[in-house]
């Protein structure tokens, strides 16, 4: 009863975490069936007898009870500074140290082993996958231009943009198959956990999820490229079919791998661990510091905000219109967790050019929201090149150059985060101000304004983008810090 009465609580205290994670478009439904296949293991292996209490005494209570501290003060740093990351990490920290108090017949590296995969399951921070996440892309983008050369399409390829007549479809980090990697990847290490130890079988499980993982995502891409082709672009702007689908595609090689997992597998048998005895603390009590914080910092209080006052204009610049909005807008506004989010492409009325925007504003409580831009604008065949920044009617402008394969494709960036009301660049110390805003019980707002005009790197801005970058500064009030 206390154990329930424990899950309950923790429940409870982690709804919108969890919810989040769910949403969230880098941890997809992929994740699903690491989580699916965590729990029929922890079922197949986990016996007692178990422990209810514990005391002061002996080394496996005091690593059980620093975890769960540790987890506590990691707990209260989310709640003051919005990361979900932490929030999750505060979680396996306490079922890691749950584990070590109450399984006696784990010992204390079996429990560790099984809280670093539950910190994978739920995912560490995207950026870490970034350089892994661009060069997958890369893979992607060649097999996707590989189809038409063979003549089993009809479309184009610009870059990381699949062009059609009637549609763009955009080959994002999404479609890199990073999510699969990692899933596949987990559901081996499930199978060499839960079975005796054996160093072939190790490596052949790694060296297959690897292999199922990129076949997966190239059915997965694959997919979607014939739908839209057929007109079906519903399968791709439409979250939930998008979801199902790729599920999917996904369903019948996850049944093929862990079909050989299970015909290769060897049970494992607990060896005879030294009893362990029982002190005067009720574990199921130690869940309750994580119910006391939550109330007492706020519990899960809403992200929601009114428009900031200048947002009627942001899709208005002068003597330009909207030339098409980014395929990615929707679930961008998922990932920032804001509502008040533009992400489109701007033509001149006059025809004589275009840029690219994209604009935030968060209060997020889940993220920090901010973040190295150079990850989100790396691609299969792009360069990033942070150059010096340059001052625009007073305000700091931060640059990026994107060499690309082919040169004609070059592009460039300006772009300014807004913390606590002032101009920022993207530098871990702007994701310190940030979170010291935060826990400090100033500002949460976090904006940025981002602009790619098309050629190769000026040394200054030419006379068209100091008028879009002045006309922006002003509309969105932000200065210099």
């Amino acid at each position: 009863m206390w154990a329930a009465l424990a899950g309950a609580a923790l429940l409870w205290v982690y709804w919108g975490t969890l919810t989040s994670y769910v949403r969230d478009q880098h941890y997809q439904e992929h994740f699903l069936y690491l989580w699916v296949f965590l729990a029929l293991v922890l079922v197949r292996t986990v016996r007692g007898p178990f422990r209810s209490r514990c005391g002061a005494g002996g080394r496996r209570d005091a690593i059980g009870i620093a975890l769960i501290g540790a987890s506590w003060m990691v707990f209260a740093a989310y709640k003051l500074g919005g990361s979900n990351i932490a929030g999750r990490t505060a979680l396996v920290a306490f079922l890691t140290g749950v584990a070590v108090l109450a399984l006696p017949t784990w010992n204390v590296r079996r429990c560790l082993m099984h809280g670093l995969l539950m910190q994978f399951c739920f995912g560490l921070p995207y950026s870490v996958y970034y350089p892994l996440t661009t060069n997958l892309q890369w893979g992607v983008a060649q097999f996707v231009a590989l189809l038409p050369k063979l003549g089993l399409a009809s479309y184009t390829v610009e870059g990381a943009v699949i062009v059609f007549p009637h549609y763009r479809l955009a080959i994002t980090s999404d479609c890199s198959g990073v999510g699969q990697a990692l899933t596949f990847l987990g559901i081996a290490a499930l199978g060499v956990l839960s079975a005796a130890r054996n160093r072939r079988r190790t490596i052949a499980l790694l060296v297959a999820a690897v292999v199922f993982a990129w076949l997966s995502n190239l059915a997965r891409v694959g997919l979607f490229v014939a739908m839209v082709a057929w007109g079906a672009t519903w399968s791709i702007d439409d979250a939930d079919w998008h979801a199902l689908l790729g599920f999917l595609v996904f369903l019948p090689f996850v049944i093929a791998f862990v079909g050989w997992i299970l015909r290769t597998h060897r049970p494992w048998i607990a060896a005879p661990i030294a009893p362990v005895s029982s002190g005067r603390l009720r574990t199921a009590w130690l869940a309750a510091p994580f119910v006391a914080l939550h109330l007492w910092l706020g519990g899960d209080a809403s992200s929601a905000f009114d428009a900031p006052a200048y947002w009627a204009g942001i899709e208005a610049p002068p003597a330009h219109r909207i030339q098409f909005r980014g395929p990615t807008e929707a679930s961008d506004k998922v990932a920032y967790d804001t509502s008040w989010l533009v992400n489109a492409r701007f033509e001149a009325e006059s025809g004589s050019g275009e840029f690219d925007l994209f604009h935030y504003a968060t209060r997020s409580r889940s993220h920090l929201c901010v973040h190295y831009v150079g990850n989100c604008l790396g691609g299969p065949d792009v360069r990033v090149e942070y150059q010096a920044p340059v001052v625009v009617d007073g305000r700091t402008w931060w640059r990026i150059a994107l060499p690309r394969t082919d040169r004609s494709l070059d592009t460039h960036v300006y772009y300014a985060f807004e913390v606590g009301g002032e101009r920022r660049d993207d530098s871990a110390a702007t994701q310190f101000e940030a979170l010291w805003q935060r826990i400090l019980g100033g500002s949460w707002e976090v904006r940025l304004s981002r602009l790619q005009f098309p050629g190769p790197m000026p040394g200054q801005p030419t006379e068209r983008e100091v008028a879009i970058l002045t006309w922006l500064g002003r509309l969105t009030g932000s200065r210099d810090g």
